[in-house]
């Protein structure tokens, strides 16, 4: 804290106990007097009291309740009320007669002063503006409590909303590797053969790495965005198998009003084609997307040959596993997602409730 800083807490506390006195004289102005035509034996009798009153509220406002009752100490609290107690009214007491022997000689209408007067109505006077200003205490510490509440749980929610962050751009960085790996592969190997499809691949592959470099930064896209983003692929892949996989696929004719985050659905697809193609007989793919209201539908079914996929299973898993995780983060309770190994075939069915997104992902750039 600067001096600056420790100057304007000096004034405003110092500002605060001056009202704290105005209050407690004029209560007892008011306590005393309000049956008396002159209230000068009252504010003069107050004068006594205010020391003893300012005291012991300060005790309770500042000490005992935000450092026992607050804290939950309730024993140590209770011993050292007890022990304030008496050491207040002995102090009450003093004061009261050195008070009343003061205004005895300085006014004629002590009589009628005094005879209104008595120790037990006094005390609870006093105890009536300490207990005032412990409330108020117990209501500011309580509001000071439940601010720095929020801001822990604040600062707790932006610490978690930034992991999930964090989490979702390493998981998508993770998934372009692994896409490029096997599409450099069919380059690759397309070039090897010296196919005349060759140009054709690389112009898919400008397509889609054109999508993953500006798109990808997005947090969400059309979804006729990645579904040209599919076909890409699609196409990509047909070019190099052949008549070796046959691959269906319907989209649906208009999808730029529904929004979803970019790279979601290719692992999906990404994996069918490593499942799908095989040696002993024609292998084949099956997408369908749908749009119903504010669900989209997306059905991916291949053929599955069990034998020749177990050597690759730990490595086509790397994209499912990362877009489970995506699903989870971005659609914790908006999702449903079903994948069936069966005999010849590798079933994907998920369904997304697409207005209920967390809003997890990086913001656009």
């Amino acid at each position: 804290m600067n001096l600056r800083s420790l100057g304007k807490f000096a004034l405003t506390e110092l500002l605060k106990q001056a009202l704290l006195c105005i209050g407690i004289l004029l209560f007892f102005t008011f306590y005393f007097g309000i049956t008396l035509s002159n209230l000068a034996p009252s504010f003069t009798f107050g004068l006594f009291l205010l020391p003893v009153t300012f005291i012991t509220a300060n005790v309770f406002s500042k000490k005992l309740i935000p450092e026992y009752l607050l804290a939950e100490k309730y024993a140590l609290f209770a011993l050292y009320t007890f022990y304030a107690l008496v050491i207040s009214i002995f102090f009450i007491v003093i004061s009261c007669f050195y008070g009343l022997v003061f205004t005895d000689a300085i006014t004629e209408l002590d009589r009628e002063f005094l005879a209104t007067k008595n120790l037990y109505l006094i005390i609870i006077g006093v105890y009536m503006v300490v207990l005032v200003v412990s409330l108020f205490a117990i209501y500011r510490e309580g509001y000071r409590i439940n601010l720095k509440n929020q801001e822990l749980q604040y600062a707790l929610l932006n610490g978690e909303l930034q992991l999930k962050k964090e989490e979702l751009s390493y998981l998508k960085m993770q998934i372009h590797p692994h896409f490029l790996f096997n599409t450099l592969n069919t380059i690759y190997g397309s070039a090897i053969a010296k196919k005349q499809e060759t140009p054709d691949l690389i112009l898919k592959l400008s397509n889609l790495l054109d999508y993953i470099l500006y798109q990808t930064k997005k947090t969400l896209v059309p979804l006729q965005d990645e579904i040209d983003h599919l076909k890409d692929y699609i196409a990509l892949e047909e070019l190099r198998h052949g008549e070796k996989l046959e691959v269906k696929s319907e989209f649906p004719d208009d999808a730029n009003q529904v929004m979803t985050p970019p790279m979601l659905l290719l692992p999906f697809l990404e994996n069918s084609f490593k499942h799908g193609k095989g040696h002993h007989k024609k292998a084949f793919i099956d997408l369908k997307i749908e749009i119903q209201a504010d669900r989209l539908q997306f059905t991916l079914i291949n053929s599955f040959e069990r034998a020749e996929q177990e050597a690759k299973s730990e490595s086509s898993g790397i994209g499912l596993n990362n877009i489970q995780k995506r699903l989870k983060l971005l659609y914790p309770d908006a999702h449903q997602l079903e994948i069936n190994h069966k005999e010849n075939t590798f079933e994907v069915m998920l369904s997304l409730e697409t207005d209920k997104i967390k809003m997890h992902e990086l913001p656009d750039r």
